[in-house]
């Protein structure tokens, strides 16, 4: 055989291991809805929202004001976004997302650090049935007068890319970044009022990261993945959640009024 027939016989077959090493798996929208949680559902404020039928009761849940009293503590409950037999349970606050919601409290008036609510808070030390009215009652004994309420949601992919053609070496499954990972999280969040339950704001994050990587280190690289883009993720949803505390505290600081002087004796 000629070097130019090994040329052309090489050349074909790295063009047909080509065809067949690279993939084109999309990645999935990672599913973070509270609403499909359950948690959101009060059963006597669905109640109260299915009787308001005019437009005046409409009104009259519109006009609601903010009942909270300032200063206070956030209270924070993160919801796992996989659930056995779709309950919902409380996932545990890692101290890393707690200082995140400690930074997005800082400087906001009225509102003087946070508390994650536990299971124990919520009156259980097993899992809790858990609604809207227990997270709050769970607030309440942390004596929180506003709670956040979030979940997070994650997905990921694997693909090999064209250099994956060079696998079929020893020495390409160590030296080849022949893979292509694919990391997002999504978070949903809402902000509540333990008083009357009303739901005073939603916010949202979002992060999506990649990284090429050897087939040897994918391990390495996934774990590295789903530990840095949950943290930008919760960035992100933070950034979103500040401006509503501050909204929400200036107007229940407005509903308070201004102080009043007292008269010198």
């Amino acid at each position: 055989m000629t070097g130019r027939t090994m040329l052309l016989a090489l050349t074909t077959m790295v063009g047909l291991v080509s065809i067949g090493c690279e993939t084109h798996h999309k990645l999935a929208a990672p599913v973070a809805d509270l609403s499909r949680s359950g948690v959101v559902e009060d059963a006597a404020q669905a109640v109260k929202l299915r009787q308001a039928a005019t437009d005046g009761e409409i009104a009259n849940l519109l006009d609601l004001d903010i009942r909270a009293k300032l200063p206070t503590t956030l209270a924070v409950a993160k919801i796992a976004s996989r659930c056995y037999g779709y309950q919902p349970r409380l996932e545990r606050i890692e101290a890393e997302e707690l200082q995140l919601w400690e930074r997005a409290a800082v400087g906001v008036r009225g509102i003087h650090g946070v508390q994650p609510v536990s299971n124990l808070a919520a009156g259980t030390t097993g899992e809790p049935d858990l609604s809207l009215r227990t997270l709050r009652v769970a607030a309440a004994r942390l004596h929180c007068e506003l709670l956040l309420v979030y979940m997070q949601g994650d997905s990921e992919v694997e693909n090999f890319n064209d250099a994956a053609v060079l696998y079929w070496t020893f020495a390409g499954l160590w030296l080849v970044p022949g893979t292509t990972l694919e990391h997002r999280t999504v978070c949903q969040a809402i902000l509540v009022d333990c008083r009357t339950g009303v739901i005073l704001g939603t916010a949202t994050g979002d992060a999506r990261q990649n990284a090429l990587t050897t087939a040897a280190a994918v391990k390495i690289h996934r774990a590295k993945l789903a530990r840095s883009v949950p943290v930008a993720a919760l960035s992100d949803l933070r950034e979103a959640v500040r401006p509503l505390l501050q909204q929400v505290s200036a107007r229940a600081m407005a509903a308070k009024g201004p102080p009043r002087n007292k008269r010198s004796s």
